[in-house]
């Protein structure tokens, strides 16, 4: 048995709803949450183990090039 078609007034009125913009302002909450003490030595030290790895696992690709490997091994080293 074949599937009716939508109702067209239906399928006007969900678009019409997602389409709206919202009602009330968005708030900027990102202050809020923004850290508020400095980074542990211990983050630092979990940061410069994660990117030590990635540094290595870069080193080690196959599928790049050596062009590759030194922009993307820079980019990570700038992260330090």
């Amino acid at each position: 048995m074949p599937i009716p078609p939508p109702d067209p007034l239906e399928l006007a009125a969900m678009t019409e709803c997602v389409a709206k913009p919202p009602s009330s302002p968005i708030a900027d909450m990102r202050g809020a949450f923004a850290r508020k003490t400095p980074q542990a030595s211990e983050d630092r030290a979990q940061v410069q183990a994660f990117i030590d790895g990635k540094i290595e696992m870069v080193r080690r690709d196959p599928n790049m090039t050596d062009e590759q490997k030194a922009k993307a091994i820079a980019d990570l080293e700038a992260r330090r």
